[in-house]
């Protein structure tokens, strides 16, 4: 079953057409990977998938609902509990603590203070991040700042998490922990993740690639496939 379907999408910003007709979907449990080179539009594309951006044309579908179709309002509730996004470069609010900075989704909504509290700790405590949850984003490292990133996206229990290039500002090594991660939230909570890099280290962990160019959109299917046990000797989580 597909949870991200995009039919004959078309996207322009005046005269200048981004994409034109794109066909896409997205498996349910996929780890999809744009790539394609610097302006070729896989932010825009993500913008697309998440409703930060309307289509010019075309219909975009999410877990089986047509966004466009929606009333504003149903719009913005949908994406909040459907979608959650991880943004470039590690974006929490400077004078929040990783807990309140995870919260934040919560708080939006109105959930109870009880229950988001007891999801924030639940998280942190599958990303490995629990005695940093009282520091300020400058006093923790890069790899811990993204991993409350991706605790944040995770809060609302979405059915896809889209990620734009989330290890740009990490080095090499965090930059493997934090995809390893991403893939290890996709085996263990069910969530479908699609991430746009440049990195190559991603790729090995890719069951779909989708190629961005000249205005079009190219998926295939990988043939990577591991199992539960192999994931779990692998996962850098709570280490």
């Amino acid at each position: 079953m597909s949870v991200i379907k995009l039919s004959g999408v078309e996207k322009k910003y005046g005269e200048k057409v981004v994409f034109s007709g794109v066909n896409l979907e997205v498996p349910a449990g996929a780890f999809a990977v744009l790539r394609g080179e610097s302006g070729a539009g896989k932010s825009t594309l993500l913008d697309l998938i998440a409703g930060l951006e309307q289509p010019t044309a075309g219909r975009i579908e999410v877990d089986g609902q047509d966004v466009w179709k929606m009333t504003p309002k149903a719009r913005v509730e949908f994406y909040r509990h459907a979608i959650g996004i991880i943004f470039q470069g590690s974006y929490l609010q400077p004078q929040l603590t990783l807990r309140e900075n995870i919260a934040l989704p919560g708080v939006f909504a109105g959930t109870i203070p009880a229950e988001r509290k007891a999801q924030v700790e639940r998280l942190a405590g599958l990303l490995g991040i629990t005695e940093n949850l009282d520091f300020l984003p400058k006093e923790v490292s890069g790899g811990q700042a993204e991993r409350a990133c991706i605790a944040r996206a995770l809060l609302l229990n979405p059915k896809v998490i889209l990620a734009d290039e989330p290890t740009n500002n990490l080095d090499d090594r965090n930059a493997q922990i934090v995809l390893k991660i991403l893939d290890v939230v996709r085996q263990k909570l069910g969530v479908t993740v699609v991430i746009a890099s440049h990195g190559a280290e991603v790729l090995g962990l890719a069951t779909q690639l989708v190629t961005v160019a000249q205005g079009k959109v190219e998926s295939k299917p990988t043939e990577r496939k591991l199992t539960t046990s192999e994931q779990d000797e692998r996962s850098p989580v709570a280490k």
